[in-house]
């Protein structure tokens, strides 16, 4: 699998400080929206895949949801067990990649959340991902898909950017291959004098892309937006907020 196995093995450890950029005023909002849009409440079941550290399962774990969480970075499923344990709450961890996921009608809701989509260099691996979810729900379950717009990134694209976090400098030098719409992204993690170098392919989609491949996978009720107001999807929306329901039998 070369490159497309390897670069999230090598990049999320030097990633990980970036999760601090988002206050947990915003994540305690977006648990919120989470909850009424995939119609959560305490007892309710959830599929975080993937789960990072934990900014949204633990939050929905301490409104009493039953969450397991699956991750291919065993560090980062450590310290969402650290973090559990530390504040007596319960979380399902899994050690696993998400196109590999067998899950069965077991869960209520399911989230795939912050731009955790379009690894892939195969188009059919990224579809699997939402197929996948879609085979974990029960019949009525809510899928939720969070990523950032493609037409948001074209209408706005900076060559390079940077920011600082937790005592670390992040840049990120862009380029936009138009026939596979990848964003190119070379990160440099700068600290303490010490430079890490990752060059990390995103296939990126326009809304009505990810509407078909939900649509593909089986879901109905698919429904888009660019933030939590629900406001509508457009050039001028950074992310999406996708939702579909896997129909109920008949």
């Amino acid at each position: 699998m070369g490159r497309e196995f390897s670069w999230w093995h090598d990049f999320f450890p030097d990633f990980r400080p970036v999760f601090g950029i988002v206050s947990p005023k915003a994540t305690a909002e977006q648990t919120r929206y989470i909850m009424k849009k995939l119609h959560l409440k305490p007892g309710s079941s959830f599929l975080d895949c993937p789960c990072g550290v934990g900014r949204i399962s633990l939050p929905l774990a301490r409104k009493g949801v039953r969450v397991t969480g699956v991750d291919i970075m065993p560090s980062y499923l450590e310290e969402v067990h650290k973090k559990a344990a530390r504040q007596g709450l319960k979380v399902n961890l899994v050690h696993g990649d998400m196109r590999h996921i067998n899950f069965k009608n077991q869960f209520d809701g399911a989230g795939n959340i912050w731009t955790s989509f379009g690894f892939f260099e195969k188009e059919s691996d990224n579809q699997l991902v939402i197929k996948k979810a879609y085979q974990a729900l029960k019949p009525g379950g809510r899928f939720l898909l969070h990523v950032i717009n493609r037409d948001w990134i074209i209408a706005h694209f900076e060559a390079k950017g940077w920011f600082e976090v937790k005592g670390m400098r992040v840049l990120e030098e862009r380029s936009f291959d138009y026939r596979t719409s990848t964003l190119i992204g070379t990160w440099h993690f700068i600290r303490d004098g010490r430079e890490a170098v990752h060059e990390i392919p995103l296939r990126l989609y326009s809304y009505h892309e990810l509407h078909r491949m939900f649509e593909a996978a089986g879901f109905v009720d698919i429904q888009g937006y660019g933030s939590i107001k629900d406001e509508p999807v457009t050039r001028n929306q950074r992310m999406i907020y996708l939702f579909g329901t896997k129909p109920k039998k008949k």
